[in-house]
């Protein structure tokens, strides 16, 4: 039996299955330059932002801040980028270049926030006195 030997009713079928690839998350092939340039924001931003600062500078830790912070950007715009249907390259570039200068610590205030929304965070623990 041959796809063309089943009539109208099959492709009917098949249009209810499959999704409209409109509707369809963007997969890693179309989201790589985009996360590829937000890191590339991220970590020039906060290199700029060290570069900037009076006194003398060592390069592995200032090399590691850097990378953090590329890599803090391309996670919040890959966020984004899943959280909302079709947002505007310019405002996920923004988006990575603040990231890029809050530096990788914006990562544990965006856990945290997530943790709080999903119910998920503990209490703080209390001291062991008395």
């Amino acid at each position: 039996m041959s796809l063309f030997s089943c009539g109208p009713a099959f492709f009917f079928l098949l249009e209810a299955v499959m999704p409209d690839p409109s509707s369809l998350p963007p997969t890693l092939p179309t989201l790589a330059p985009l996360l590829l340039l937000a890191f590339a924001a991220g970590s020039f931003t906060q290199l700029t932002r060290l570069l900037a600062r009076p006194g003398r500078l060592r390069l592995r830790p200032t090399a590691a801040q850097a990378l953090a912070a590329g890599v803090a950007a391309l996670t919040v715009v890959a966020l984004l980028s899943l959280a909302f249907p079709a947002p505007a390259p310019a405002a996920l570039l923004a988006a990575a270049c603040v990231t890029g200068w809050s530096g990788p610590a914006i990562l544990g205030r965006l856990s945290a926030l997530t943790e709080r929304q999903l119910g998920l965070r503990l209490p703080p623990e209390r001291d062991n006195q008395g």
